[in-house]
């Protein structure tokens, strides 16, 4: 442990240059006595490192010596430092590691392009959680990292969409974040299947190998589920008449593709557009266009309008009472 922290600290010094002892504890994690003790360590070893006091002081390498790194262009450079340490990969517990072998590649590189890797990432930023969300609490995650890591079996009590809690024992392929979720793709007895991870409520590692086939393909595979669960999802087609005050924020409330749609259809006299959508459930055309009151009408189904009018009678009976 001590070895990686010695070889992180020269690591700092040599891509940030003069550093105090403050920051190097802070950006290490641990006390100012530790760093102390470690810089003292990296002398007797012969890393050239050396203190400056007063002000602006701190602790330095010397300027002719540096470890290196050679085959990447400038190119190649840019791309790879467009990388960051999205949540997914911080859930699984290598947020540190990959810090680590980030600053050991900027440390070994000219400083011409240690400017351009510092500038790249102060020009990009890459966010993958989605909006309005929260993030889901994995508290299995790790087990269930370690079932997929090991080939081994895992015995785990799983919460369906309905509330019902099952027992599944599965072989556990690999694991998948899409939009900030964990998903777990594993075989059972009845086929392959895919678990939100957050779903899981208790994981258990069982010491069973099992021999994973050597033609599946993970990316492959859930390509494929994913498609073939968006064609399987609930389908409710509606039609609606669009008010003139709506139509510029339509687009922002289901999506870019009703801006094409909106575009290419006429109004009517009154400004009106007419335009088909399409939702999972009746209960939510019906939330969505309530929501927008007198900005929208109903065209059809007629059955979505009828209890559209019985649940807005009942809501303006119970409110004047």
């Amino acid at each position: 442990m001590r070895a990686d922290r010695l070889l992180s600290l020269m690591m700092t010094l040599q891509t940030r240059g003069r550093t105090t002892a403050a920051d190097l504890a802070k950006e290490l994690e641990v006390s100012k006595r530790t760093i102390y003790r470690d810089i003292d360590a990296l002398s007797a070893s012969g890393v050239p490192v050396y203190a400056d006091g007063g002000p602006g002081g701190g602790y330095a390498l010397l300027d002719s010596y540096r470890t290196t790194l050679t085959g990447l262009n400038e190119n190649e450079i840019r791309a790879l430092f467009m990388l960051t340490i999205p949540g997914p990969l911080a859930d699984l517990g290598v947020n540190q590691q990959l810090k680590a072998a980030f600053l050991k590649l900027t440390s070994s590189l000219p400083n011409q392009y240690q400017e351009q890797a510092h500038a790249i990432r102060q020009r990009l930023h890459l966010d993958a959680a989605a909006w309005f969300r929260k993030e889901e609490p994995v508290p299995h995650l790790q087990t269930v990292q370690e079932a997929v890591w090991q080939d081994l079996q895992l015995s785990f009590s799983y919460r369906r969409g309905d509330g019902t809690v099952n027992q599944r024992l599965v072989s556990p392929y690999g694991l998948v974040a899409k939009a900030g979720i964990w998903y777990l793709v594993a075989e059972t007895e009845r086929g392959m299947r895919v678990y939100r991870v957050s779903r899981v409520e208790t994981a258990v590692l069982t010491q069973t190998h099992f021999i994973r086939p050597a033609t599946f393909e993970l990316a492959a595979f859930w390509e494929k589920w994913v498609s073939e669960y968006e064609v399987g999802l609930p389908k409710y087609p509606v039609t609606v008449s669009v008010g003139p005050e709506l139509i510029p924020k339509l687009p922002h409330i289901l999506g870019a593709s009703t801006r094409a749609l909106l575009a290419e259809t006429q109004p009517d006299a009154n400004g009106w557009k007419t335009i088909d959508h399409t939702f999972e459930r009746q209960e939510e055309a019906r939330a969505f266009i309530m929501g927008m009151g007198t900005a929208i009408k109903i065209v059809a189904p007629d059955s979505l309008r009828v209890s559209i009018a019985k649940l807005a009678s009942e809501i303006a009976a119970h409110y004047a009472d």
